[in-house]
């Protein structure tokens, strides 16, 4: 085991929540170690099969590739993606199992980082520092990455989860996003 998996058990409180972590850790592993052949054999099939065909016209002994089914490429991309996605859910899984006897607090951005570079799709990705009172002695701070549709602001109130009341744990958030004054169904 990790030392990440194993900090996140110990804060587990329940057997229970400690099973469903160590369930979908062993089930991200087993998806990942699935995942990493797939994908060499479909960038053998995606790169090698046009190569081998193109070989095919000046090697006669190699023509056979030339003939090759169109659904080899389609059927290494879909084994991927099969293999691939519940490493997607199971990693989503995990971190929502992980969280799953956190507090549950409302706190308000102290900061904002705005980097427009990791992104390839144009959507900045945002640092956000989160300060929580907890009660009139303690307080939490929190950082966490995430990518808005909105920027958000300075001031703003979100809500997120977390584990332990240590205030020098920044990297235990699970962020469940920003808390709007406005009813559901007036939102622009």
């Amino acid at each position: 085991m990790n030392a990440d998996l194993e900090r996140r058990l110990a804060l587990a409180q329940t057997p229970q929540t400690r099973a469903r972590i160590r369930r979908w850790a062993r089930l991200k592993r087993v998806c990942f170690v699935l995942a990493v052949p797939g994908a060499c054999v479909f960038v053998l099939v995606l790169v090698g099969f046009p190569l081998l065909a193109v070989a095919g016209l000046f090697v006669p002994g190699l023509r056979i590739f030339t003939d090759a089914p169109w659904w080899i490429a389609p059927a290494a991309l879909a084994a991927l993606v099969a293999v691939i996605l519940p490493w997607c859910v199971a990693s989503l899984l995990l971190e929502a199992a992980c969280y799953a006897d956190g507090t549950e607090t409302l706190g308000t951005i102290t900061e904002v980082v705005v980097d427009t570079t990791s992104d390839s799709e144009g959507q900045p990705q945002y640092d956000l520092t989160i300060a929580a009172e907890l009660d009139p002695d303690a307080s939490i701070r929190r950082s966490v990455r995430t990518a808005e549709r909105r920027e958000p602001r300075v001031g703003q109130t979100v809500r997120f989860l977390h584990n332990t009341l240590d205030p020098g744990a920044l990297d235990d958030i699970l962020y469940l996003g920003v808390v709007h004054d406005t009813p559901r169904g007036k939102r622009s």
